[in-house]
């Protein structure tokens, strides 16, 4: 019993310093009255779970820390087994159990040697357990006499139990590699994806973590207050053991607010500010500054176009107004156009009339009110240039 003693202690402890390995089936079976039994097992090498079965699939689920291995792909023979248990031990006691729990294995030292176990326990407590080398059950209670009986009696059954934990335990344990443990490692991507027809966007922090401690993210920098709704969520499980988390948050593209994710694990912070890129690398505010700039140049030619094309209009209908607006009628004094008369008359040399035209033109400043004026002159004096009264004074001078 004290070697029994002192392998159990090396079984917990790290396969490094004893220099063995340990692999364990762990069985549970479960009964309620009006219920169907219900068995779970659990397989741990070396301390770590490396499968999992029930009895709805009868299947060994594998976990992913297995390298390789060489385990039953069932766990039919195991389920039945216990099973049975449920139904016998409370025969053999005569009285109602409502769990039983079964511990077997081996541990494989470095000098190949190996040490066998198979022990039970019903409703938690210590019940019997199984002398591989002599085949024989050992009654842990005083309620377990009755079993031990009864199963040393089995020797079919004692048989395939020490063949089990002897011979093929042994041999699983030589075949089976865990991976190397995972490092604890932290991805923070933030990015953004604009929404159409605003100018608003979608910035999302995604965050991919071995490390189990990380639960949250948040989101920071000047224009975190002004986002207009954060969701996180997560963490969820990833398919290669690590942890998902998501910040999704409505922002502005303006480029004054800066946006960022900070997340905490268990030794460090880590924090990703947003750069203005999408998902697929584009830079987002690059792209919305150029837009900006575009339009802003845009509309200053429509404006600079604008302004010209008015005031080439009212320069046009200033000119045009100057144009048609009449000139005020000059009026002419009566005694200056007599005299004006009187002294063209007796003026006999055309030269030195138009002498005195001009500087009578430079004085008035208006050529129509002359005209109108020597207009009617010529009326007045009509008859002066008559050619009938011409042609009489010369007949009559003839005469």
């Amino acid at each position: 019993m004290k070697w029994i003693q002192l392998l159990i202690p090396c079984l917990l402890m790290s396969t490094i310093m004893c220099g063995s390995h340990s692999l364990k089936f762990l069985s549970t079976g479960r009964v309620q009255p009006g219920d169907r039994p219900g068995v779970e097992q659990l397989t741990v090498f070396d301390g770590v779970p490396i499968a999992y079965c029930d009895t709805v699939t009868k299947r060994e689920q594998l976990k992913p820390t297995l390298e390789s291995q060489k385990l039953p792909e069932n766990c039919d023979e195991a389920s039945h087994n216990m099973i049975a248990s449920l139904y016998e031990i409370p025969r053999f006691m005569n009285s109602t159990v409502y769990v039983v729990q079964r511990r077997r294995g081996c541990i494989l030292s470095a000098n190949m040697t190996v040490f066998a176990f198979e022990a039970w326990a019903v409703d938690g407590m210590d019940f019997i357990s199984f002398d591989p080398e002599s085949q024989r059950w050992m009654s842990q209670s005083p309620s377990a006499i009755p079993v031990e009986q009864g199963w040393n009696k089995e020797i079919a059954m004692n048989n395939a139990y020490r063949h089990f934990i002897k011979e093929e335990c042994p041999q699983m344990i030589q075949k089976i590699q865990l991976r190397p443990p995972i490092q604890q490692e932290t991805e923070l991507r933030v990015f953004a994806k604009p929404i159409v027809d605003t100018d608003q966007a979608l910035l999302r922090c995604h965050v991919t973590s071995t490390d189990k401690s990380v639960r949250s993210v948040h989101l920071i920098g000047n224009g975190a207050s002004r986002a207009s709704w954060i969701i996180v969520t997560g963490p969820m499980p990833a398919e290669d053991e690590s942890v998902i988390l998501r910040l999704t948050a409505e922002i502005s593209q303006n480029r004054d607010d800066t946006y960022g994710c900070t997340v905490q694990t268990g030794s460090h912070n880590i924090t990703v500010f947003w750069d203005g890129t999408t998902l697929d690398g584009s830079n987002l505010l690059y792209h919305m500054s150029v837009f900006w700039k575009m339009l802003t140049v845009i509309i200053g030619v429509i404006c600079i176009v604008f302004a010209i094309t008015i005031v080439s209009c009212a320069t046009i209908c200033l000119l045009q107004c100057v144009k048609m607006k009449p000139s005020p009628p000059s009026r002419v004094d009566p005694q200056l156009a007599e005299q004006f008369t009187r002294i063209m008359e007796s003026v006999a040399s055309p030269d030195l009339q138009n002498v005195i035209f001009s500087v009578t033109q430079m004085r008035e400043g208006n050529r129509k009110s002359y005209e109108q004026w020597e207009m009617s002159i010529m009326l007045r004096d009509q008859s002066h240039y008559d050619p009938d009264y011409f042609a009489n004074k010369i007949d009559g001078a003839q005469r």
